[in-house]
């Protein structure tokens, strides 16, 4: 049952959460129960050659020391390992283990099922809709807030 009451904020905040879950639920199966969907922050925001706490925690909205704290528990994990940066041999850079990269491919193949199950819900073409809407909503807060920074 649609919420016509429901401001767009919440819908895409109940549609991120069920995503997030019908995800986790595959995923922690297969990696005992070790992720959270907190830990997305990490995975969704990782530089496929290594990032920073810094950048990591800038890109993804929150604190040096949550960050830090999401990147320890993969590290215990199995799923991240902190390298000597290159560029800055005093800086460390977050990477993926082949078991971090093993668990992205999990979760590549559930989204792909998930998005699945979607377009077997609004049809081929009303996910394609929902892609474009999405995207347009990204570009035009991306543009209004460009406009308030100037």
């Amino acid at each position: 049952m649609v919420d016509s009451n429901a401001t767009l904020l919440k819908l895409l905040s109940r549609a991120t959460a069920a995503y997030e879950r019908t995800l986790n639920r595959e995923l922690r199966a297969r990696l005992d129960d070790q992720l959270r969907p907190a830990h997305y922050a990490v995975f969704r925001h990782l530089d496929p050659a290594g990032s920073r706490i810094s950048a990591l925690a800038e890109t993804a909205g929150m604190t040096q020391q949550s960050m830090g704290e999401l990147v320890a528990h993969l590290e215990r994990c199995g799923l991240v390992e902190r390298q000597v940066d290159p560029v800055d041999r005093r800086a460390r850079l977050v990477v993926l283990t082949d078991r971090g990269r093993a668990a992205l491919d999990v979760a590549a193949q559930r989204i792909r099922s998930i998005e699945q199950m979607i377009a077997d819900a609004l049809g081929e073409r009303g996910l394609g809709d929902l892609r474009r809407a999405l995207a347009l909503v990204d570009e035009a807060l991306a543009a209004e807030s460009t406009a308030a920074a100037d």
